[in-house]
């Protein structure tokens, strides 16, 4: 009997990786776990407060002559609790940023790693003012009050940044992977994908998807309580009551109206088999509303790339923690090479054209 798209996949995938572990193990091993290690990085913790809670993170500059001109990035975590670095996910990112004369910092999201108070209890706004708090701790270190600092963010991060685009004329640049404009239709297509993947049949998925909707009316509306969710059959794990009320609070986000005002550069990146988010629909609604803005501005998809723009021959999952051991092996074994071709170099040469910073001396 044949194997199933989705077995098919998975079979070529722990090939391909069985592979690239016997030949990283040949030698290039020692390049991908160095992209793991901060250790002797010019850091240092900064610190800041937003609505009673104390947030802390971590500022990493460029070694060397290439830390005093060095353009800042700030990180806006997606969806979940993360802490700084994203479970360390964030690491190869942060060394290629460095090494390309690029500075980053990031911090431990609301009641996560150091940091106080309750993610959950946010909207996407409280998130692009704890932004922007982060923004102006980083503004007034001594010697930055001229450097060019802007963001970059991740899947839920595209109703955060277009909010703080609009309200903080500072930041130098914005940078965006893998965005969703609007939350209901980014969840269909997220429920769309798992079931096909599933081999759930095209009718089916149709009728799931209209209940879904009428169900997201019925327990999300304004009226709704945790008590009304908790009453309906679940077919998924029981959401805990202040997940709830973070969807409930954000459900109606989109981030239509901030992206056609949006003046400051702008580079957004999706990856072509995103299984997250919708690359074309929402790609296309950036070139129509965002593009033309500035004309720094870029609009990206990625071929063979995944949601968070990895390779997606070997690491396209939805969810990080549907990974097997063997793929989050080679994803440490790879290191910055685990990122789709380009991604990298789009992202660097962007920031450094638009912030006009040099190459760092080689």
């Amino acid at each position: 009997m044949p194997l199933k798209t989705s077995n098919r996949r998975h079979l070529f995938a722990g090939l391909a990786i069985l592979i690239i572990v016997i030949v990283i193990g040949a030698g290039f091993t020692l390049s991908g776990l160095a992209d793991f290690d901060l250790e002797g990085r010019n850091s240092r913790l900064v610190e800041f407060d937003d609505h009673g809670n104390r947030l802390s993170g971590t500022l990493i500059l460029p070694d060397g002559a290439a830390a005093d001109p060095a353009p800042i990035v700030l990180l806006i975590h997606g969806d979940g609790p993360q802490d700084r670095f994203s479970n360390d996910g964030y690491l190869p990112l942060i060394n290629s940023l460095l090494d390309g004369g690029i500075g980053v910092y990031s911090w431990d999201k609301a009641g996560v790693g150091d940091s106080t108070g309750n993610w959950l209890d946010q909207s996407m706004n409280d998130r692009a003012n704890e932004a922007m708090a982060a923004f102006a701790a980083l503004r007034n270190l001594d010697g930055n009050q001229n450097r060019k600092i802007g963001f970059l963010g991740f899947s839920q991060a595209g109703w955060v940044i277009p909010d703080i685009a609009n309200r903080l004329p500072d930041a130098a640049f914005h940078i965006l992977i893998g965005a969703a404009v609007n939350w209901q239709r980014q969840g269909t297509y997220y429920m769309r994908t798992r079931l096909e993947a599933l081999g759930t049949r095209p009718d089916e998925i149709a009728m799931r998807i209209e209940t879904a909707h009428n169900m997201d009316d019925r327990i999300f509306g304004p009226d709704s309580t945790y008590q009304d969710y908790l009453a309906i059959p679940h077919d998924q794990e029981v959401m805990a009551q202040d997940r709830y009320e973070f969807v409930k609070r954000n459900i109606g986000s989109d981030a239509t109206g901030s992206l056609a005002t949006i003046k400051s550069p702008l580079l957004a990146l999706w990856g072509e088999d995103d299984l997250n988010v919708d690359p074309a629909h929402n790609a296309a609604i950036y070139r129509k509303l965002a593009l033309p803005n500035n004309p720094l501005n870029r609009v990206i998809t990625l071929p063979d790339a995944t949601h968070g723009l990895l390779r997606a021959g070997l690491f396209n999952y939805q969810l990080a923690d549907q990974m097997p051991d063997i793929v989050k092996l080679a994803f440490i074994a790879m290191g910055r090479h685990a990122y789709a071709p380009g991604a990298m170099d789009h992202i660097i040469t962007w920031i450094r054209q638009v912030t006009q910073t040099p190459s760092p001396a080689q």
